[in-house]
């Protein structure tokens, strides 16, 4: 079969650019149960190398935020048993006993992140963190135009996240070594699914570089 070449593409890439005082980062269930060699995750036996992989791009995206005055946003996933888990719980047997437990170490935000008290923080219970959650309050109390967002796992609260932040009309940037998943196969697919559908994908050194022009804030 011959392709037309000729055929408009049904989509254009986004590319949006970050802007002064209205640009936030949104760190997604970077948790000692996802990224923790002791965390629930690994203690059942799933790998969480490519969770992992974000450690160290995420420290370097953290501290030019941090040097600009970008507000930073955690969120951490979690309920207090099956009961309130909702399908994603009931479909996941390893978590049947414990893990992402509200209240417990595995829930906290990775130490090796330096998370800071001044910091925001989102409590969520499933996969998108607008859902039932004051993080749409939060970034328009922050004035936010754009918001970049990194974390775990990418084809799941990640996707959700950022479709969600763009049904809200935020200018949505997912930074692609910050991201990662338990499935590695599905990585790639889920980054071009939100490249193709609502946000934009960057790499982590075309973001730094972006960053250390803004003027800083605050």
């Amino acid at each position: 079969m011959r392709i037309d070449t000729t055929l408009t593409a049904p989509f254009e890439e986004a590319h949006w650019d970050l802007t002064p005082s209205r640009t936030v980062l949104v760190i997604i269930d970077p948790q000692n149960d996802f990224l923790h060699p002791e965390g629930w995750y690994a203690k059942k036996n799933i790998d969480i190398s490519h969770m992992q992989r974000i450690v160290g791009p995420l420290k370097q995206l953290i501290l030019e935020c941090r040097t600009k005055n970008i507000p930073i946003v955690w969120t951490r996933h979690g309920t207090r048993g099956l009961e309130d888990g909702g399908p994603f719980m009931r479909l996941r047997p390893f978590l049947a006993e414990g893990g992402l437990r509200q209240g417990t170490w595995g829930y906290e935000v990775f130490d090796e992140l330096e998370p800071r008290p001044e910091d925001w923080y989102i409590e969520k219970t499933r996969l998108s963190a607008f859902y039932q959650t004051n993080l749409e309050s939060i970034l328009r109390a922050l004035n936010a135009d754009t918001v970049l967002y990194t974390g775990v796992l990418t084809n799941q609260c990640v996707a959700a996240t950022s479709k969600d932040s763009t049904f809200r009309d935020f200018k949505s940037i997912v930074i692609e070594e910050c991201t990662g998943t338990t499935f590695p196969h599905l990585h790639d697919p889920a980054i071009e699914m939100m490249r193709v559908g609502w946000a934009e994908v960057r790499d982590l050194e075309s973001t730094l570089s972006e960053i250390r022009q803004l003027a800083p804030t605050g």
